[in-house]
């Protein structure tokens, strides 16, 4: 190489300690793995909790469980009727329905989480997706008590089970 090279990449070189000398963040690939993996481990890791609790409120406004939220209370349930198709089936099973109770004890947002679908043949399906509407229909008339967080009614995210018993 000749001299005018060497003095370039020395120059370089001699920048790029200089700069991660004066400012280590502007250089983490001169830092050591250690030093590296010791200042992401101080980040919270979501993955590594699964059941740490979401921030009150989520993205949307809705509260959940934890942080000062007090959970809403039932006040008023509803029983699901038995559809036809299910009862000459005899189908049953649990359906998980989720919800948000408004602030004024109303069940808004309804859907199913988990069918009774899932766990019926095929040739059974359509008998066991009345039942989950017949769950979403009584849920909807469920009152509650709000949720509130320092004493102010919020929006709370909850998941019912429905269970549907033939005898």
């Amino acid at each position: 190489m000749t001299a005018t090279k060497l003095s370039v990449i020395a120059f370089f070189i001699g920048l790029t300690l200089q700069t991660a000398i004066a400012n280590p963040a502007l250089a983490p690939a001169q830092q050591s793995p250690t030093a590296a993996s010791s200042a992401a481990s101080k980040k919270p890791d979501p993955q590594a909790n699964p059941k740490q609790s979401l921030p009150n409120p989520d993205f949307f406004g809705i509260y959940h469980a934890g942080d000062g939220v007090t959970p809403p209370k039932l006040i008023l349930p509803v029983e699901p009727e038995f559809s036809e198709k299910a009862r000459k089936k005899k189908i049953g099973g649990n359906c998980v329905v989720s919800l948000i109770v408004a602030t004024n004890g109303t069940a808004t947002d309804i859907h199913v989480v988990k069918s009774i679908a899932d766990t019926v043949s095929k040739k059974d399906r359509e008998a066991a997706f009345t039942l989950d509407q017949q769950a979403v229909k009584a849920v909807a008339q469920y009152r509650f008590t709000p949720a509130t967080y320092r004493d102010t009614p919020v929006p709370y995210r909850l998941n019912v089970e429905v269970n549907f018993q033939i005898f």
